[in-house]
């Protein structure tokens, strides 16, 4: 069970790599299925804002922990990384999943935006990983 922070995002990637190979032929245009660098690299350059407006920035993922750790090392990331390959969260914060052809289970993109410990917004397959942060800054400003 993940404690999250009362005002806090969190935000879901795939990072399937090399497993993106397998995708079945309904998800290969899906937009936002690849972009988690783009996205993370993003949100990296807004974390300021996020946390000048009182939030937290959370990111999950199915990856194991040392991948997490070289992949937030690699980017220079400043914000918590949560390795979940058991899905454990995808219950607790209805999560949108999905499987491909070898197997895996992926998150699909979305991000979650609580406030006072409510959810208040949630982005459903967010199809464009690179602009995910700048929506999320508009949206902290305007509530």
């Amino acid at each position: 069970m993940l404690t999250l922070p009362k005002n806090c995002i969190v935000f879901t990637y795939p990072k399937m790599g090399k497993s993106g190979e397998f995708l079945p032929d309904e998800l290969k245009n899906l937009a936002g299925l690849t972009g988690c660098t783009n996205q993370c690299n993003a949100y990296q350059k807004s974390l300021n804002s996020i946390e000048n407006l009182g939030f937290k920035l959370i990111a999950i993922s199915s990856q194991n922990s040392d991948a997490m750790s070289e992949f937030k090392d690699s980017l220079g990331l400043g914000f918590e990384l949560v390795s979940d390959p058991n899905f454990e969260l995808e219950n607790e914060l209805n999560l949108k999943t999905f499987s491909i052809l070898d197997g895996k289970k992926f998150y699909h993109r979305q991000t979650l935006i609580f406030k006072d410990g409510n959810l208040i917004k949630r982005f459903d397959f967010v199809a464009s990983p690179s602009e995910d942060a700048k929506n999320v800054v508009e949206f902290l400003k305007s509530i």
